[in-house]
């Protein structure tokens, strides 16, 4: 677990897979790193995201908490989320 810059402790990243169907109906899997603190919350920023950019067609299929490597790699300001490569 880390500091955010605002001093909270309970923030930490956390790492979501995001299936979305294409238009032929094939699944697109993206993973976004969000900063939360904890893993609801950070489901309700990506569904948060995901709705005011209009894209409602989703499953949410996991939410993790980031591992030490990915935090690191990651750096995420509280309240950030970023679509992974």
């Amino acid at each position: 677990m880390r500091c955010s810059k605002k001093g909270n402790w309970n923030v930490r990243p956390f790492v979501t897979t995001v299936s979305f169907a294409d238009r032929d109906g094939s699944a697109v899997r993206l993973q976004y790193g969000v900063s939360a603190g904890d893993a609801r919350e950070a489901r309700s920023e990506i569904e948060r995201r995901l709705i005011n950019q209009e894209l409602y067609n989703y499953s949410i299929l996991e939410v993790r908490p980031a591992t030490s490597t990915e935090a690191e790699s990651l750096q995420l300001p509280e309240g950030a989320a970023r679509l992974l490569d």
